[in-house]
């Protein structure tokens, strides 16, 4: 959405508060395969609230990310990237059928949703489903100065974009078969896709092919991570490797980091259920919600799927990055791998015990992969 372009195939770079990502993809026949995947942690400070704050560091973060990939070689400086979540705004609108001209109506729409003048927004907008009443149409809009943000960016980063999207579109993209142009099933599914990030979490609801809706809940793993290390009077570092190692295993440091996270977790039902009465409300033809996918590093505390399952009565799940992809499972698993250890002098009980945790983090590259499947897809003819 927003802006176009043509090559293949660009990187997907997801850039977010606190990390960059990137992914490209390539092509042999019908297989799609990584051909380079990087990321680069970034320090507190560079965004915030998803607008750039410090430009040079940025680029020079960007640059370095592009030049020295954890795995492959970049072969292009064309790029996909994505908006800051909170910045946008998506959403399956009804429009009625009449002599006015659709543009003049979908503007009127865009004011009644977004609260911003037209003036103040770029926006874009997709025909769903063209009924003899009425038109189904999925639109997306976001703040120009912020849009003007992130192309400067990219400019000075002497990267060129084929295009920028709302994050919840690369989302479904990098996290649904039913996104992959030769999909055979029936998209007949209702999911929620919960991405669980560093600053804040979104979750999205998408059914039969088309999003319904996204939104923002003020749920953020690096606020948990500064509380773990409050309570257990710890620094930053060791509270992440905390958070990761033990999850909500009530036998992993005396259920210390389980009690603490679980403040996290009930907020996070709350949210989720809200959002699920919205969808029963305002989008019952599309039926129940059958699925919820878990994405972002939040998605890798240990059972977190299952207590989620447990508490909504739906059916939780770690989303599959790879889905679209053809790669050797194993061999790419080794890849996306990384260990954590820590010395878990948490009580007298611990003093001095080393735990470890080897985790598959291919679930945090969802949006980078959806961003790198964009003109994969669009080449598929």
């Amino acid at each position: 959405m927003f802006l176009s372009g043509s090559y293949n195939y660009p990187i997907g770079l997801d850039i977010s508060d606190l990390s960059l990502k990137l992914i490209q993809l390539k092509k042999t026949g019908d297989k799609i395969a990584i051909q380079a995947l990087s990321k680069i942690d970034l320090p507190e400070g560079l965004f915030k609230d998803g607008e750039i704050k410090n430009k040079e560091k940025i680029i020079k973060a960007v640059n370095e990310l592009i030049g020295k990939p954890k795995y492959g070689s970049v072969t292009t400086k064309e790029v996909v990237t994505c908006l800051p979540e909170s910045k946008t705004f998506i959403k399956l609108i009804e429009v009625k059928k009449t002599e006015e001209n659709i543009l003049n109506t979908i503007e009127a729409e865009i004011e009644r949703h977004v609260p911003m003048e037209i003036s103040e927004i770029y926006f874009d907008w997709q025909l769903i489903k063209d009924l003899p009443d009425k038109q189904l149409i999925l639109m997306g809009a976001s703040p120009r100065n912020i849009v003007n943000q992130y192309i400067d960016l990219l400019d000075e980063a002497k990267l060129s974009i084929a295009a920028l999207e709302i994050e919840s579109v690369s989302l479904c993209r990098g996290l649904l078969a039913e996104e992959h142009y030769k999909f055979k099933g029936e998209a007949d599914k209702t999911y929620g896709i919960i991405d669980i990030g560093a600053k804040r979490s979104n979750m999205t609801v998408y059914s039969k092919n088309t999003i319904l809706f996204s939104f923002t809940m003020p749920i953020s793993g690096n606020e948990i991570t500064k509380k773990i290390a409050e309570t257990l009077k710890i620094d930053y570092k060791k509270a992440e490797k905390a958070k990761i190692i033990c999850g909500l295993d009530q036998n992993k440091a005396e259920g210390i980091i389980k009690n603490t996270l679980y403040e996290m977790i009930k907020k996070l039902t709350e949210k989720i259920n809200n959002s699920i009465m919205f969808h029963d409300r305002h989008f019952p033809d599309y039926g129940p919600i059958d699925k919820i996918l878990l994405c972002g590093g939040g998605a890798n505390i240990k059972n977190l799927d299952k207590l989620l399952s447990k508490h909504l009565s739906i059916k939780v799940e770690r989303g599959d990055a790879l889905i679209n992809l053809n790669e050797d499972r194993q061999k790419i698993s080794k890849i996306f791998s990384e260990t954590h250890s820590l010395n878990a002098n948490f009580s007298p009980k611990t003093k001095n015990k080393i735990s470890k945790r080897t985790q598959n983090d291919s679930i945090t590259f969802s949006t980078a992969i959806g961003l790198a499947l964009r003109e994969v897809f669009i080449d598929k003819l």
